[in-house]
């Protein structure tokens, strides 16, 4: 058997090639938006549930070599399209994925 890999995995829908953020949106966005889906719990923690993470503006900045203009613009249009919401804390921001649990289960798709 082949080594696993390290790091886990993220589901992404061949829909997401018609997604409005995919082909409407600037290609930043699509970036922070993978960023975000990539860092966001798969379990339930302590603190946080699966389909939430927390963020700092800096680490999102930093990690997609973004501007915060661009970050608060792609998080602003993803909480008005109602694929995340958000809720500030004194240190940084939870995210949480909408609809999180249905696309990342291999169960919902048809192969």
């Amino acid at each position: 058997m082949a080594k696993k890999i390290p790091g886990g995995l993220t589901i992404w829908a061949e829909q997401t090639l018609e997604s409005r953020i995919f082909y409407k949106k600037p290609d930043a966005w699509f970036k922070i938006w993978f960023y975000i889906v990539t860092k966001i719990n798969y379990t339930d923690t302590k603190n946080l549930r699966r389909g939430q993470g927390f963020f700092k503006y800096k680490w999102i900045t930093e990690s997609c070599a973004m501007s915060k203009a661009q970050v608060d613009g792609c998080i602003k249009w993803l909480k008005e399209a109602k694929q995340i919401t958000t809720r500030k804390t004194t240190h940084g921001l939870v995210i949480t994925v909408l609809n999180y649990s249905k696309y990342q289960n291999l169960q919902n798709y048809e192969m």
